[in-house]
């Protein structure tokens, strides 16, 4: 199985765990391996004291790799001020045609190959590092970050800011093609259908969710963002007030769409006030489920939707990854292990595996059903921002490995007769 992460001092780095090497085999001969580190750099300080240099200086004992786990770094350099705030991954026929576009802190949107790394264009957002000050619903915003990022067709990107400036447009061109948009600030997710990538969803704090089509929007010929002249395809409301009365807060930080219909799309929310709702365009603009204290005793930071199973797996901000079941509103699980706030979840093609990365650095791969055990971890030693499961390199499992490795063997013996005809041919 592989990986690919995107951290926070720019780096894109690919992540293999070979899924035949169990983890706790894995942990006990990197044990041993730091145990017989050990006992040589011990052996060797001891003959360094008596005098005797001829015992060799035995290597510094540390954190050993696991193994079946290889970390490589495919793009970038080491730069927190191009750190990676969001990825995405187009979607092509083979490796060569496929690209992460990947949004850094320093307002750049880059195109970068994902067979070799190389970046294969940029756009530049002007003034994107400039010194912020705007007052929004009562919050003071003192920096401009991306909130959202998706790929259209591995030759277009949409963007999004937290100010809610949304940009539309082809690599390699500044004036054609492209759209320009201006939704209300605080945004703090942007996400692309995922058939349908040029229709998206925004929402944020006070901003309610809305889901807008980018050939609507129209184009722009000019260098600026723009107020949108047409209605979303569909716009939620507010939950109604609660018992006392009171106006229920808007806090939207992730968003799912579970529908493949686009024009009415079903869209599923989390916030930070420890709810998720559903919403169906079909049905109004009110949620269908909200789904509030049941779900989590903290604010729900992001949530990935099943693509098998009618589920969803959400994370909080202290370091929590479960899973709820759509059809019943209850979470029915957890994963545990997580030392720090989780930034990214990814899952399995099959949807037998689930994957989660974040502050702690760790990549770590469990099961999604049964008993979820931690099956496979991986150090990467950056924070990781976020993670992409590669569905395109497949895993070959116990089964498949033994038959290989017997086809091997038998392919490499003789066959009757073969060694005879073998020394014919040499003798004449």
């Amino acid at each position: 199985m592989r990986f690919y992460t995107g951290d926070d001092v720019g780096l894109i780095k690919g992540v293999d765990i070979d899924p035949t090497v169990s983890l706790l085999d894995a942990q006990a001969a990197a044990a041993k391996k730091l145990r017989l580190e050990a006992k040589a750099k011990k052996a060797a300080s001891i003959a360094a004291a008596k005098g005797d240099n001829s015992a060799g200086g035995g290597g510094a004992a540390g954190e050993a790799v696991l193994e079946g786990v290889e970390v490589w770094t495919q793009s970038g350099t080491v730069s927190r001020s191009r750190s990676i705030q969001q990825m995405a991954m187009s979607k092509a026929a083979t490796d060569a045609d496929a690209v992460f576009v990947v949004a850094r802190a320093d307002g750049t949107v880059e195109a970068i190959a994902k067979e070799g790394g190389a970046v294969v264009d940029a756009h530049r957002e002007q003034g994107f590092a400039a010194p912020v000050s705007i007052k929004h619903n009562g919050r003071q915003i003192t920096e401009r970050k991306y909130v959202g990022v998706g790929a259209v067709g591995g030759t277009s990107f949409v963007s999004c800011t937290n100010l809610g400036e949304v940009r539309y447009q082809r690599f390699g061109e500044d004036e054609e093609a492209r759209v320009l948009t201006k939704l209300p600030a605080d945004a703090c997710r942007m996400r692309v259908h995922g058939t349908s990538p040029r229709v998206f969803a925004v929402g944020g704090r006070e901003q309610e969710l809305s889901v807008w089509d980018i050939d609507a929007l129209g184009s722009a010929a000019v260098a600026e963002y723009r107020k949108p002249t047409t209605a979303p395809l569909f716009r939620s409301k507010n939950v109604r007030p609660d018992n006392l009365g009171l106006r229920v807060p808007v806090w939207i930080t992730d968003i799912q769409f579970l529908s493949d219909n686009a024009t009415a799309p079903t869209v599923a929310a989390s916030t930070g006030h420890k709810q998720i709702r559903i919403y169906d365009a079909r049905a109004g603009g009110r949620p269908i489920h909200d789904w509030s204290d049941s779900v989590s005793a903290h604010p729900i930071t992001n949530l990935l939707a099943s693509h098998t199973k009618p589920e969803l797996f959400f994370t909080d901000n202290v370091g929590g990854l479960h899973q709820l079941d759509l059809r019943t509103g209850k979470v029915v699980g957890g994963y545990r292990g997580f030392a720090g706030a989780v930034t990214s979840v990814a899952l399995s093609e099959d949807g037998s595996m689930v994957a989660g990365a974040g502050l702690d650095r760790f990549v770590r791969v469990y099961e999604a059903d049964g008993m979820r055990r931690l099956l496979h971890r991986a150090y990467v030693k950056q924070r990781v921002a976020q993670l992409h499961w590669d569905w395109s390199v497949r895993d070959v499992g116990p089964d498949e490995a033994e038959r290989r490795e017997e086809d091997e063997i038998w392919d490499a013996m003789d066959t009757r007769g073969t060694s005879s005809a073998k020394r014919k041919a040499a003798a004449c």
